[in-house]
């Protein structure tokens, strides 16, 4: 536009605002931020179960890194020198050997079994790298010499009730319970359990541990680990840790928690990724078409005003430049109204969780996300209110006078 054509323009487009349905122009922001929360709101809740997600996989299953056996090999042999090792290692706060192996798992009470991987650990060297500890439901955790007690999570322990179980269990075990574990070797021992611990997380819950001491005795496992846990400062460090490891000498392979838990996490995070772009599409179609009609309604009702302003000079681009003002403004307005609402949404869960079955859920807002969600609204807005205003405003005079 040259001489003033925006002037012009913004002057059509804010008395045209004014002089408008007012309720109408309500509504219509309303929807538009509506269509801002639709889509962005799943991409919130799918970043608050991956902070879960993450912060259970470092606390209860991978700590920082994860040690393995070379390739091949079932354990890692020689590990009381890999640990030293490891503790010399800057950044390392703490160490945690384990060794897994199968066994049957049997409730004397009531005769149910289950087969799993029962795993041992030193309980103060555990201490430092999870947080098994600070999850009990009831009774305690492993002290060190402990040779017939065992720690079993809630979701193995069960409920007498088996409607009530998520995942096959041992049927209502509780402290103070004797389970009677078969090792791959033959020998039977009872064991007393000592503590249920709960996290939410399936996998997690499903667990059973004995000291590193009980597990020596019975499989012969001293110096051997079937895989070392190690914790560093921060959950961004990891990459940083992992290389720092490597400096210092350790050949076995090593991961971080997210190289671990990436496979289901990202089977998880790709189909809830399908959704929120479905949403995303729908919402954009939804908000292109209100803007269409809502222009076009307007366009068509003022045919004879856009005649008489060409009439008297005023240019085409200039006539359909106030009706894309219009249609930013309405976005605009809709966008920051939108944004309101999903910081009311994020606090208000934020202070009452959605309970998941991994566990309590907040949401974690993606400033990226909502900036590119905001972009192409506008975009697909713009062109959904050209159109119509390019098409009254091409009209002959004469014809638009007619009406």
């Amino acid at each position: 536009m040259r001489d003033g054509g925006y002037g012009v323009s913004f002057f059509l487009a804010a008395r045209a605002i004014r002089r408008g349905n007012r309720w109408t122009l309500a509504l219509t922001i309303l929807v538009i931020a509506l269509v801002v929360v639709l889509m962005n709101f799943m991409t919130m809740i799918v970043g608050g179960v991956v902070q879960v997600y993450n912060q259970q996989m470092i606390d209860y299953q991978y700590s920082h890194l994860t040690i393995e056996p070379r390739e091949k090999e079932l354990f890692i042999t020689g590990s009381d020198d890999l640990i030293d090792r490891l503790k010399r290692v800057p950044g390392v706060t703490g160490v945690s050997p384990r060794i897994s192996v199968g066994t049957t798992i049997t409730n004397p009470r009531n005769g149910k079994f289950q087969s799993k991987s029962l795993t041992a650990f030193d309980p103060g060297d555990e201490k430092t790298v999870t947080r098994y500890h600070q999850a009990l439901l009831e009774g305690d955790f492993l002290s060190p010499g402990d040779t017939d007690q065992i720690l079993i999570g809630s979701l193995l322990a069960g409920d007498t009730d088996e409607t009530k179980d998520k995942v096959p269990s041992l049927g209502g075990a509780r402290v103070g319970d004797l389970l009677e574990v078969t090792y791959s070797n033959g020998v039977v021992k009872a064991y007393r359990v000592k503590g249920i611990f709960e996290t939410d997380g399936v996998l997690i819950d499903s667990a059973a541990f004995v000291t590193r001491e009980e597990m020596d005795a019975v499989m012969q496992t001293g110096g051997r680990a079937t895989e070392i846990l190690v914790r560093g400062g921060d959950i961004g460090d990891a990459g940083q840790l992992k290389t720092a490891c490597m400096q210092f000498g350790v050949q076995e392979p090593i991961k971080t928690w997210s190289e671990k838990g990436k496979g289901i996490l990202g089977d998880a995070i790709g189909s809830f990724n399908l959704l929120t772009s479905i949403m995303t599409v729908v919402c954009l179609i939804v908000a292109s078409v209100i803007v269409f009609i809502i222009t076009f309604i307007n366009i068509v009702n003022r045919r004879k005003q856009v005649a008489v302003l060409k009439a008297i000079g005023v240019q085409r681009r200039i006539v359909i430049g106030s009706y894309l003002l219009q249609t930013v403004f309405l976005c605009a307005a809709g966008a920051v109204a939108g944004v309101l609402l999903l910081a009311g949404i994020a606090l208000g869960l934020s202070a009452n969780p959605i309970r998941f079955p991994m566990g309590f859920i907040s949401p974690v807002p993606d400033i990226g996300g909502i900036v590119v969600s905001v972009t192409c609204l506008f975009l697909v807005s713009l062109v959904s209110g050209y159109i119509p205003a390019w098409y009254v405003a091409k009209e002959e005079i004469l014809i638009a006078m007619r009406g």
